[in-house]
């Protein structure tokens, strides 16, 4: 780590800002980039961005190499597996180095001194519940990718609680975890249809497991919503240009960026700062995807 320090001390006027994406194809990453570097052109800053795909030893290999590229930060989307296994130990030997991170979208329990701008994930999975509720749904399903992730958990959390709140019952079958890659979505689509056991709607907890279960229900001919309603999370484009158009939990993802860059300039300037923390709200946006059960 001495080399490290010494590699950063070196080169702390790099105007160079280093962020780590835990997958890249994943559209979220389209606006948060933009509002990054909306924050970051005029202030001369450069990005290196680096894509990590959800794997904690290529995510470690990247920050040591961006700081020995001498980056003056870090906004960072941390990984953590199902086993617990992270690079919590880096980032808090990154943080006595007094070498600025940012977390956005994730960020490790119990760790307050960092910097972090997130969605409140239960809050958003919530409101879907409430919606699906008030349209006459009880039998409610969701679909979360690699378990251990921190948005994934938090999304189960909010799942779990909002069902408790609700008087939703619980069936694990339809507790679909450790969806990835996400093409899983299809077979575990298709084992439900084959047993006749499709729940009456389903939440998708990200974009890939989304578009997974419409290419798999139009290959089972389950038609959405009449045979299952589906609610998505994140949302694009093509959501409103798909038949039916998707009812989906739409995250504030280009504020985040912008947010998420001016925590890091402002820990640039002033390392001693308390610690922000920022919670932003999702927001469920209601096509026609979701059937009404009552009518």
């Amino acid at each position: 780590m001495k080399n490290l320090s010494a590699g950063t001390l070196k080169n702390s006027k790099s105007k160079i800002i280093g962020v780590i994406a835990f997958d890249i194809r994943n559209p979220f990453f389209l606006d948060f980039l933009k509002g990054v570097e909306d924050v970051l052109f005029p202030c001369e800053y450069k990005i290196l961005l680096s894509n990590v795909d959800e794997n904690v030893d290529k995510e470690k290999t990247y920050l040591n190499w961006m700081i020995s590229h001498g980056v003056e930060g870090i906004l960072a989307s941390p990984i953590t597996e199902k086993n617990g296994k992270s690079n919590l130990r880096l980032y808090q030997d990154f943080f006595k180095m007094g070498i600025p991170v940012v977390f956005y979208d994730r960020m490790f329990y119990n760790q307050e001194q960092f910097d972090h701008v997130i969605v409140d994930n239960q809050d958003a999975i919530i409101q879907a519940l409430m919606y699906l509720k008030e349209n006459g749904h009880e039998k409610i399903g969701i679909f979360l990718s690699k378990k251990g992730i921190f948005t994934v958990e938090e999304r189960f959390k909010g799942f779990l609680k909002g069902c408790k709140l609700l008087n939703i019952p619980v069936k694990n079958e339809w507790i679909c975890e450790d969806i990835f890659p996400y093409e899983k979505a299809i077979g575990v689509l298709n084992e439900l249809k084959r047993k006749k056991s499709l729940p009456t709607a389903i939440i998708a907890t990200n974009n890939n497991i989304t578009k997974y279960i419409v290419f798999a229900a139009k290959k089972n001919n389950i038609k959405i919503p009449e045979e299952l309603s589906l609610v998505g999370f994140d949302d694009l484009p093509e959501n409103e240009l798909i038949d039916p158009p998707l009812t989906t939990i739409k995250q504030p993802i280009l504020e985040e960026g912008k947010i998420a860059a001016t925590a890091l300039l402002s820990r640039i300037e002033d390392r001693y700062a308390r610690p922000m923390k920022v919670i932003l709200k999702g927001e469920l946006i209601e096509r026609k995807s979701v059937k009404n059960l009552k009518s």
